[in-house]
């Protein structure tokens, strides 16, 4: 049985048991509060943190042309 295949609410469940010590609560309020399933957040949060992490990527290589372009001229 792959991902797609589990019923939200005991992919909810699974991912609840494997949070780190009080980032359950945490979490159950903040689907609570944007009325939401835990899954949807975990998503938002994978998603936030990649686009921040390709922001960074993107960054960091600019800087790089930025300095090899000053040391070429």
């Amino acid at each position: 049985m792959n991902l797609s295949e589990h019923p939200v609410r005991d992919l909810s469940a699974n991912i609840l048991k494997c949070l780190p010590v009080g980032m359950a609560p945490r979490l159950e309020a903040l689907v609570a509060a944007q009325n939401s399933t835990i899954a949807e957040e975990v998503i938002r949060a994978i998603d936030a943190h990649l686009c921040k992490q390709s922001k960074a990527n993107i960054l960091a290589i600019a800087r790089e042309a930025n300095v090899l372009g000053h040391s070429e001229a």
